[in-house]
C-alpha cells in the first residue's frame, strides 16, 4: 500500500468500499466510481497489475453462465485494515466471506437497480450496509444478506433484504423471520425484512407461509417484524413501486412500510455516491454507526 496517496481517488474510495463490499463487477463499478464502463474494466485491471485486486470468473447451477468479478488481495485487504482503520477494525478480516459468490452477486444486483431508478424526495436510497458490516455488527447472531435504508420525505424505513435464489426451502426462509423477530421486535424503531426471490410462485409460497406464521407463532412481550416478499425481477424494474407483497396479500411500496424519524441527515445516494461527501459513509459500515445513534442497542 506504499502507493495509496498517489491513487485516484475514485481508485482509493472503490477499494475502501472493498473491503466491507467484498465484490464486484465492472459494471457496479462504473455506477459507483468510474462512470463509465470502459473507464472501470481499464481501471479494475491496472488495480490487478498493482496487486490490490484479483480477478475471477465465478458460476454455479443457478448462474451457469457465470460473472466475472474482482475481489481484494490478501495482502490488500490487510494493508487496508491498517492503513485506513489503523489496525483498529481488525474483526472485519477474521469475519468469514459472508456468502457465496454468486449470491452476493445477486444481492449487489439489487443495489445497482436502485442506484439507476429515478427517486425523488418521497422515495430515494440513504444507504445500504452490506453483508460483511452486518454480520459483524451481530457478531454473527443474524445475517442478513444487506440493510437498506430508504428515505421518504424526512422519514426513514430500515428494511433488512434476504436475497433467495431458490436453494433453501420455503420453511427455513420463514424460521428467519421468527429470528428477526426475537432479535428485532423489542426496539422502539421498527425494523422491515424484505424476501427477495427468484419467481412469483416462490414469493406466493412464502407469503402463505409467513401469513400461517403471523397467526400461529407468539413472541412473549414482543410483536412481529413486519416481512415482505417481492420478485427479483419487479425490484430491479421499479424499486420504488409497489412491488412489495404483504403476508396478507397486499401490495405495498416501501414508502407504505414501517419508518421512522432519523436522527441524522439522510443522503440521497445515486450513480457515482462513493465520489460524493457523504456516499462512501453511508455504504459500508459506518452505516451502522448512524443507526446506533439512534440510542437502540441493536448493534451490540
Amino acid at each position: 500500500m506504499a502507493g495509496w496517496s498517489a491513487l485516484p481517488l475514485r481508485d482509493r474510495r472503490l477499494l475502501e468500499w472493498l473491503f466491507m463490499g467484498d465484490l464486484v463487477t465492472a459494471q457496479m463499478a462504473a455506477l459507483l466510481a468510474y462512470g463509465h464502463l470502459r473507464v472501470a474494466q481499464r481501471r479494475l485491471a491496472r488495480l490487478a497489475e498493482y496487486g490490490l485486486l484479483r480477478g475471477f470468473w465465478s458460476a454455479n447451477s443457478q448462474r451457469p453462465r457465470g460473472r466475472y468479478a474482482y475481489a481484494l488481495t490478501k495482502a490488500a485487504r490487510a494493508g487496508l485494515a491498517q492503513l485506513i482503520w489503523d489496525g483498529e477494525l481488525s474483526k472485519p478480516a477474521r469475519v468469514e466471506a459472508p456468502s457465496p459468490v454468486i449470491h452476493q452477486l445477486a444481492t449487489h444486483d439489487l443495489l445497482v437497480a436502485i442506484l439507476r431508478a429515478p427517486s425523488s424526495r418521497e422515495a430515494y436510497l440513504a444507504g445500504w450496509a452490506p453483508e460483511r458490516a452486518i454480520a459483524l455488527a451481530f457478531s454473527g447472531y443474524l445475517r442478513p444478506d444487506a440493510l437498506a435504508v430508504i428515505g421518504v420525505a424526512d422519514r426513514a424505513v430500515e428494511l433488512f433484504i434476504e436475497r433467495d435464489l431458490g436453494t433453501e426451502r420455503g420453511a427455513i426462509l420463514a424460521s428467519k423471520a421468527r429470528a428477526y423477530s426475537s432479535r428485532l421486535s423489542g426496539h422502539q424503531v421498527p425494523m422491515n425484512v424484505g424476501f427477495v426471490v427468484e419467481s412469483a410462485r416462490r414469493a406466493a409460497a412464502l407469503a402463505y407461509r409467513l401469513r400461517h406464521w403471523l397467526t400461529e407463532y407468539e413472541l412473549p412481550g414482543h410483536g412481529k417484524a413486519p416481512c415482505w416478499v417481492t420478485v427479483s425481477d419487479e425490484l430491479v424494474a421499479d424499486p420504488y413501486g409497489e412491488i412489495w407483497r404483504a403476508p396478507d396479500g397486499r401490495r405495498v411500496s416501501a414508502r407504505d412500510m414501517a419508518s421512522f424519524q432519523p436522527q441524522w441527515e439522510l443522503p440521497s445516494l445515486g450513480p457515482l455516491s462513493l465520489l460524493t461527501d457523504h456516499g462512501p459513509a453511508a455504504l459500508d459500515d459506518r452505516l451502522l454507526r448512524a443507526v446506533g445513534d439512534l440510542g437502540r442497542n441493536v448493534w451490540s
